[in-house]
């Protein structure tokens, strides 16, 4: 019986792993970011890594943590991409300041809804690396 339930935790362990190595490998998304005047230009960019044409959805997520105050703003979209095009989709201006803690996700689905890219950056958490 033991045999049985550690061949089976392992199999669902296999699986969790197999899955969560899907994103990035077919479609890779990358946030980039360019100091302007004390703000922030982000941009989300897409590359296909396969060699077939993509057609997927986006989400930019930026939220902002300012004392007692939080802000979110996200952006969605529909786009394509050809095989091995590195594509711009989305790009948005935020101010910042050193107390600012921001956190920019963005995420690819495909049409069944299936999570095949991600990035995330976080701005300014030194604060809270302090208090551990």
């Amino acid at each position: 019986m033991k045999t049985y339930l550690f061949s089976f935790i392992l199999f669902i362990v296999q699986i969790t792993l197999s899955y969560s190595q899907l994103s990035n490998t077919v479609v890779k998304a990358k946030i980039q970011m360019e100091k302007i005047e004390g703000n922030i230009k982000i941009t989300g960019t897409a590359e296909n890594l396969s060699d077939i044409i993509q057609s997927l959805t986006y989400k930019l997520s930026v939220i902002k943590q300012q004392s007692n105050n939080q802000s979110n703003t996200a952006q969605e979209g529909l786009f394509t991409l050809a095989p091995g095009e590195i594509k711009n989709l989305s790009s948005t201006q935020i101010n910042s300041t050193k107390d600012d803690e921001i956190i920019i996700l963005l995420l690819f689905y495909d049409e069944s809804k299936q999570l095949v890219g991600k990035d995330r950056v976080v701005l300014g958490n030194e604060k809270k690396k302090k208090k551990l």
